[in-house]
């Protein structure tokens, strides 16, 4: 299935939004949460997961 960028980035924003946005996971939590929920859904583009686990990476690592 082809994705546009478009597509890639909404559903980055998408996951991102929706595990950074209570701030009670940590680093690991989000990516397992990412791993478990996102990834088995194939309707959620393969890129915009990449881009979300970049994202949360970035995210937790900003602070240290």
């Amino acid at each position: 299935m082809y994705e546009t960028y478009e597509q890639q980035m909404k559903d980055s924003d998408m996951i991102f939004k929706q595990l950074t946005s209570g701030g009670d996971l940590s680093h690991d939590e989000c990516k397992r949460m990412l791993v478990m929920l996102y990834v088995p859904d194939m309707t959620i583009s393969r890129a915009g997961i990449s881009h979300a686990m970049k994202r949360i990476d970035e995210y937790f690592t900003k602070g240290e």
